[in-house]
């Protein structure tokens, strides 16, 4: 992690602790070492940075490449641990980005939704996320945050003072079929919208309970034999 990493890390954590209110339950379940999967609801820009300053470790996440195209910005997303995806493209680059930080014993940041949501609701999970983690078998640690929606809505130009809280979940691994490799191309991918909708049931399932997430109401995939 380097120094100024720590240092962006600080002046949010003071953001969100005295201008949010914030709340951090549960940080103790993040692993401190070791290759893993972040992975959150999201419902607004503020969530990265604040899931980040969360987590014990310098954690590594995905933006979408139109960000990149100023080169200050990119220049500072760059120093914040952020790669470029192209949104909606099926970009190959991007998950073999992920997989390789993943053998690298990196924490990556994933959001299973791929677009932001509303406050108070989650979308199903796209195949994605289930894809990377089939294929690198790495443990998936939980997240939920709430009032971030609130604090900084779509078409808001500046967060409002609204609390915010985040919560972990305990880090699990889907279990896999033995055969998983020989697994025709559409059993494989019910396997990884599974694992996406477990990811969702968990966070869900996450305090606060006074405001719990409804569940994505689409029915179950089934991966088959």
């Amino acid at each position: 992690m380097t120094t100024w990493y720590r240092f962006c890390r600080f002046l949010y954590r003071v953001y969100f602790r005295v201008y949010h209110r914030g709340r951090v339950l549960h940080a103790d379940r993040v692993p401190a070492t070791g290759a893993y999967i972040l992975a959150g609801n999201h419902i607004s820009f503020l969530d990265p940075p604040l899931f980040g300053q969360a987590v014990g470790r310098s954690a590594h996440y995905m933006a979408r490449d139109t960000l990149f195209r100023h080169p200050v910005m990119g220049r500072l997303l760059k120093s914040w641990n952020v790669e470029p995806i192209a949104r909606g493209k099926g970009d190959v680059g991007a998950f073999k980005t992920i997989m390789r930080l993943l053998r690298e014993q990196k924490a990556v940041m994933m959001f299973p939704e791929g677009t932001r949501g509303r406050e108070g609701s989650l979308q199903r999970a796209r195949p994605g996320l289930g894809m990377i983690a089939a294929r690198t078998h790495v443990p998936i640690v939980p997240m939920r945050i709430t009032g971030s929606g609130n604090a900084m809505p779509r078409g808001a130009k500046l967060p409002r003072p609204v609390r915010i809280t985040i919560a972990f979940g305990e880090p699990f691994l889907f279990p896999m079929p033995a055969d998983f490799q020989s697994l025709s191309t559409d059993k494989q991918r019910n396997l990884y919208q599974a694992i996406g909708d477990e990811v969702m049931r968990r966070i869900a399932a996450l305090p606060p309970l006074d405001q719990p997430l409804p569940v994505p109401t689409d029915q179950p995939t089934s991966i088959g034999t």
